[in-house]
């Protein structure tokens, strides 16, 4: 630290392992760690390390060091990658595109007490602290963190930690103080006396069914930033409510008031524009307000930056560099409405200027919807609207039509409406299901030559993260199926084939993962049963500094139980059902709770009861078939097992005699099926083996990588489960060589 005195301190999670496992140590060692890490060593260790008491996980505060600039990793990459779980083996496979063991902390100190494998741990925690310098940069956080830091005029660690309010303060501020405007800062009395906002945004309720016709989908361009900058809508030339103008008393406005001389009122005559709600604001010929000369300098920087990109194509530093100032350049704009209506915490709010806005996009919106439906030659009818886009409909039109519609309609909207507001035409649906608000499905087509389409899907679960991946992976090849092929027998098939693999136990374990976001202890009502709490309350059992993180996404699987048992009581540890051979996935609850109502609220919309599919499959397959085990320690946990199996170990008919009256006829044919069952076991589990070792990159007896992120590990210890039944099978070939 002394000799190369870095600016910046990194760690994956700096709360609990990483930098705060090192202050918490010395704490307790009584090592003054703090001010020999901090460039200030005389100031208090309260004020260069922002460390509670005990650390506990329920604090989302990270630690703090005077002079230097500390970085989560994890919570970076959370707020930069959409992923299901985000432990550092996930991170890593997805942005860096390779896989890296995990080991538990028993394994780690087992390792480093033994000479001969102490390497094992040194190089397991270098490769981790490789891995999170190749993390910030791929995900190039320190240049586009400076570059947004350079361009919002706002430190480094201000863009991380601060929100989008203190960036258009910063950018606002600038513009206003060569205008000789003060901002007003209004305390919380204030922002609580100001009147509640009056306008909502503009969202259609959908007529939900199955498209089968082109739907055009048309939005406006940046609509928000572009009313502000063709209304001249700021808190500069605001004049107030038009049916006070004429008097000279002073008016709320926001949380100040306002107050506009009848004198100023009778030169300003007719440059006024009058908003939806009432408001007045002079032209931008008499003053051009704060907001829409920042928004334009602001988008016009950004049409230069985006030139300039294509113009440097070559070079992938300065093409990386003003992509970073384009993408922060957007983002501000797209927040500056955000700014003028947080009238709750916000640093300026002022409601009047919120309600123009909305108002005003509504007005916009609602105008071109009236256009549309009332223009003969194109028969379209709008299904859909949401804020600043609409769903067209062109009943019997060709996409090649549809194409040629959309483009005249968004250049006639565009012409009836004040520069910049521009209405863009985005792609093409065909076909596509309206399910409810801002859930919609579709094949897209972006290009009048474009022949594969892309599936588009907005708020259904097969984008979203609060199910397990099977439920995505099943309901998007659904809809596949269902606007390709179009033969709801197929699909049905296909449903019930995946819930038979579920039931019979030979799908994938990982694909029914659910990971939730763990929101604090104190988040949380007295006796909550939430599955994330469940587990964290488990692992403080054995750990303190094991309890997930504020806003980490908390894995677990449900799995069977004996009778009676609340759900809460069924949750396990993804790890605690793979040490456990007796645990079996909860096939009832994935299939009635997580597989069937997402495919129902689909199919349902074409008359389809995708509940009934599973009520029509036959008893013996919705009984989940038992596998003896070889081990009589194991703990049973379900009923099944306390009876032997129904299925005969050869060819799995169902019997009552052990081995099937047709295997024991022909014993030669048995003790090869046998055989050859035993051969593809072993070859399955050396194959898995070898995977793992490549990826650890050490020949070991016995694997202990534990990353439950890695399909591999799955399958490895599927394998395993399976050897176990090969004594089971030997004794069974015992017996017909015997009688032979």
């Amino acid at each position: 630290m002394y000799s190369w005195d870095p600016d910046i301190l990194i760690g994956y999670e700096i709360q609990m392992l990483s930098w705060g496992y090192v202050f918490d140590r010395a704490k307790f060692l009584k090592i003054g760690l703090a001010p020999r890490l901090s460039r200030i060593p005389e100031q208090k260790i309260r004020s260069q390390i922002e460390l509670t008491d005990n650390s506990l996980a329920r604090y989302k505060t990270d630690l703090f060091v005077i002079g230097r600039i500390l970085l989560n990793v994890w919570r970076i990459v959370r707020s930069e990658v959409t992923l299901n779980i985000y432990t550092f083996e996930n991170v890593s496979y997805h942005v860096l595109h390779q896989r890296v063991p995990h080991y538990s902390f028993e394994t780690l100190t087992e390792y480093f007490n033994q000479d001969s494998h102490r390497w094992k741990t040194i190089e397991y925690y270098l490769m981790r602290c490789r891995s999170n310098f190749l993390l910030l940069n791929e995900l190039d956080t320190v240049g586009l963190t400076s570059e947004f830091a350079r361009l919002f005029g706002i430190p480094f660690y201000s863009v991380l930690s601060r929100g989008s309010q203190f960036r258009v303060e910063s950018m606002m501020l600038r513009i206003a103080k060569p205008m000789n405007y003060i901002a007003v800062s209004p305390s919380p009395d204030q922002r609580a006396m100001m009147r509640a906002p009056e306008v909502i945004s503009l969202i259609l309720e959908p007529e939900s069914r199955f498209y089968s016709d082109p739907v055009v989908v048309l939005d406006f361009q940046s609509l928000y930033p572009s009313i502000i900058i063709a209304y001249n809508y700021c808190f500069s030339t605001c004049l107030g409510n038009v049916k006070n103008i004429i008097t000279d008393e002073s008016r709320q406005f926001g949380c100040t008031t306002l107050r506009v001389p009848l004198a100023t009122m009778k030169k300003i005559k007719e440059d006024y524009t009058v908003s939806p709600t009432g408001l007045a604001f002079v032209k931008s010929n008499i003053r051009k307000g704060v907001l829409p000369r920042m928004l334009e300098e602001i988008l016009n920087t950004r049409v230069m930056v985006k030139g300039a990109m294509k113009k440097n194509k070559g070079d992938k530093a300065l093409e990386r560099l003003l992509n970073a100032r384009q993408l922060g350049l957007k983002l501000i704009s797209n927040v500056t409405y955000g700014y003028t209506s947080a009238n709750f915490s916000g640093r300026m709010p002022c409601v009047e200027i919120g309600d123009s806005i909305v108002a005003k996009a509504r007005e916009t919106l609602t105008r071109a919807i009236h256009l549309v439906e009332n223009t003969p030659e194109w028969k379209a009818k709008v299904v859909y609207g949401d804020t600043d886009s609409m769903f067209i409909l062109l009943e019997g039109a060709t996409k090649d039509e549809a194409f040629r519609i959309g483009r005249e309609i968004t250049k006639r909207v565009t012409e009836l409406n004040p520069v910049p507001v521009k209405l863009k035409f985005e792609k093409v649906y065909l076909p596509c299901v309206l399910q409810t608000k801002k859930r919609y499905v579709g094949f897209a087509y972006e290009k009048e030559d474009q022949f594969e389409p892309i599936y588009d899907a907005k708020g259904i679960e097969t984008v979203r993260r609060d199910g397990c991946p099977a439920v995505a992976k099943i309901l998007e090849k659904s809809i596949k199926m269902l606007f390709m092929q179009r033969d709801v027998s197929l699909i049905k098939k296909f449903v019930l084939r995946q819930c038979q693999k579920l039931i019979d136990g030979k799908a994938s374990t990982k694909d029914f993962v659910i990971a939730k976001e763990y929101r604090g202890r104190s988040s949380y009502k007295p006796g909550a049963c939430v599955p994330s709490l469940e587990i964290s309350k488990k692992l403080l059992a054995t750990d303190k500094r094991a309890e997930p993180r504020v806003g980490e996404r908390v894995p677990y699987v449900v799995v069977y139980g004996m009778p009676g048992l609340p759900l809460i009581r069924l949750v396990r540890r993804p790890i605690e059902f793979l040490s456990d051979p007796s645990l079996r996935l909860n096939a009832a609850y994935y299939i009635t709770k997580q597989i069937l109502p997402p495919l129902n609220r689909i199919f349902s919309l074409i008359g389809v009861d995708t509940n009934a599919w599973y009520n029509e499959l036959p008893r013996s397959l919705r009984s989940a078939a038992f596998v003896p085990q070889s081990n009589d320690l194991i703990q049973k946990a379900t009923i099944s097992q306390y009876f032997n199996s129904l299925r005969c170990p050869i060819c799995e008919i169902v019997t009552n005699h052990g081995i099937c009256c047709k295997c024991q006829s022909d014993p030669q044919k048995a003790i090869l099926l046998i055989q050859d069952r035993l051969r593809l076991m072993e070859r399955a589990h050396c194959k898995m083996k070898e995977l793992c070792y490549q990826c650890i990159g050490v020949r070991l007896c016995d694997v202990q990588c534990e990353s439950l992120d890695c399909p591999i590990l799955f399958k490895v210890l599927k394998a395993k489960h399976e050897l176990v039944q090969a004594s089971h099978l030997r004794k069974v070939i015992e017996v017909f060589s015997s009688r032979s």
